[in-house]
């Protein structure tokens, strides 16, 4: 099981701004130039590269929430169509309209922020492409169709060429699709969201994206791991601070301490952190995480997600 990250920002995209990127500039050549004369001799870019801080090294990212499962035997299983989905349309967009592709697309729910890349992947505009979508919501079409209304997108879903097929979900009831078992289960959020669990029968995966998290819910959260494959990741919302996430209750995202501490009342190796502030750089990101589990001894490996991240769940 291999999962991709093509967006991990929340509530909406946030593009790099200009300060930002002199500032980053700016610290990789102060970099450059204490590496040069320190050492005196000639250094390659390669090397400078590697001696750089995470958060010099690359971005976060701007897009908001799309991940690619990509099973052993090649099928796709994408979750949610932020606008990091644009960029996972044009990486199949040649075997698309080549070859053609089959596809299944997990929806959590349909926040502007996690279906307003949708009009622009590349393959469903290919009449070679066959795309089933999953989700507990028994309109999630009508709601994709609202969103091309003449009036918000100049091309309507089902002038999309691709085959569409809408496929509605139980709580809590176990599918089979293709090689991976999905069951998904609601998370608290205005509005709804349904959380998944992944499983290729051995291990799997919990996709926790919006959901709000209390000290006194984390003894229910065990109801999210229901398959007997032993889970080695929880991919979840850290969007806050603990003291933003007080003075933002309602909101419906979780501070980074509680995400830490979800993972280990469910006992899993790894904890992903994603679903970023917009209004947080990767500067202020990166220092909250440092900030909420300093002090904090646990037993859990902790990721920050960032656009390009890869892992892989043998």
């Amino acid at each position: 099981m291999e999962i991709n990250f093509y967006g991990v920002r929340g509530s909406c995209p946030t593009p790099i701004t200009a300060r930002e990127y002199k500032e980053k500039v700016m610290l990789i050549l102060d970099k450059a130039s204490q590496e040069w004369s320190d050492t005196k001799k000639k250094i390659t870019s390669e090397e400078i590269y590697n001696s750089l801080s995470p958060t010099l090294k690359r971005n976060i990212g701007g897009n908001t929430t799309c991940l690619d499962f990509i099973s052993s035997n090649g099928n796709h299983f994408i979750f949610d169509m932020g606008t990091g989905i644009r960029e996972l349309g044009n990486s199949l967009a040649g075997k698309a309209f080549t070859e053609g592709l089959d596809l299944s697309i997990f929806m959590t729910h349909t926040h502007w922020d996690h279906i307003q890349g949708w009009p622009f992947f590349k393959p469903a505009y290919s009449p070679k492409v066959n795309i089933n979508f999953y989700s507990c919501i028994k309109n999630l079409q009508e709601r994709l169709e609202r969103q091309q209304w003449d009036e918000n997108f100049p091309i309507t879903l089902s002038a999309m060429a691709s085959q569409k097929n809408f496929h509605y979900l139980e709580e809590h009831q176990a599918i089979q699709v293709k090689d991976y078992t999905l069951t998904p289960f609601p998370l608290m959020h205005p509005g709804s969201c349904t959380g998944y669990q992944i499983s290729n029968g051995k291990k799997s995966v919990l996709f926790c994206t919006d959901v709000e998290l209390r000290e006194n819910q984390l003894e229910t959260i065990q109801k999210w791991n229901q398959n007997s494959a032993k889970c080695e990741i929880l991919i979840i919302d850290a969007q806050y601070s603990t003291e933003e996430s007080e003075k933002k209750i309602g909101w419906g995202h979780t501070s980074v301490s509680m995400a830490v501490k979800a993972a280990e009342a469910l006992g899993v190796k790894k904890v992903v952190l994603t679903h970023f502030e917009p209004d947080h750089t990767d500067e202020v990101a990166m220092q909250i995480i440092e900030d909420e589990i300093k002090g904090y001894e646990h037993n859990v490996e902790i990721i920050i997600a960032y656009e390009g991240l890869k892992l892989t769940v043998d």
